[in-house]
């Protein structure tokens, strides 16, 4: 009796009625949550360099570029996710890049053609230390390029207190322009690392 109910209301027509409203549900909605995936939201950064000299402004596109593509921001963003923020400032005659991450994570980048200045300093909770010296390892030759700027990683030196925050540091020192790669410790847990060199 219920498939004969059932049967007389499926006509050719009602069939036909149903399979379209179905195939303009599908149509309808696909393409929106394409278009929502697709339209990631570039990173803008905040902060005027128009007052700034020329050197610095000509030197924030390739910092820029090198930095997002660099192993440390790219570590930062597959623990943490994309960045909430990006600020560029000139801070002592130096063109300064700040990315603050989700739960605390942080990557500061400088640099001051004058001296020959680069820094990358990281905030980052959670890294075993091999992992960290794997990183600096890692943003040695994104900075320096194949040959790096002759960090010794096989000797190091402890500094207590840290100098960047932390209550320790491992230091890897390099034979070009005080060139040193640090592991910041706050007691026996690895909170951040950086690079830095200035000639």
């Amino acid at each position: 009796m219920a498939r004969a109910v059932l049967a007389s209301f499926m006509t050719p027509r009602y069939a036909i009625a149903l399979a379209l409203i179905g195939l303009l549900a599908a149509c309808g909605s696909g393409p929106k949550k394409t278009e929502a995936t697709a339209k990631a939201v570039p990173l803008v950064c905040s902060g005027d360099l128009s007052h700034a000299p020329s050197e610095l402004q000509s030197a924030y596109p390739p910092l820029r570029h090198r930095i997002e593509a660099g192993p440390l921001y790219q570590a930062l963003e597959q623990r943490l996710g994309p960045p909430r923020s990006c600020a560029r400032s000139v801070q002592a005659g130096a063109l300064r890049l700040t990315y603050e991450f989700p739960r605390n994570g942080v990557l500061v980048a400088q640099v001051d053609p004058r001296i020959e200045l680069s820094e990358q300093r990281v905030n980052l909770q959670g890294l075993e230390e091999i992992e960290a010296k794997r990183l600096l390892q890692a943003a040695e030759i994104n900075v320096f390029g194949a040959t790096g700027c002759g960090l010794n990683w096989e000797q190091t030196t402890v500094e207590e207190p840290g100098t960047f925050g932390g209550s320790s540091e491992i230091v890897y020192r390099g034979d070009a322009c005080n060139c040193q790669a640090r592991v910041v410790y706050d007691d026996e847990r690895v909170i951040g690392v950086l690079l830095l060199s200035a000639c």
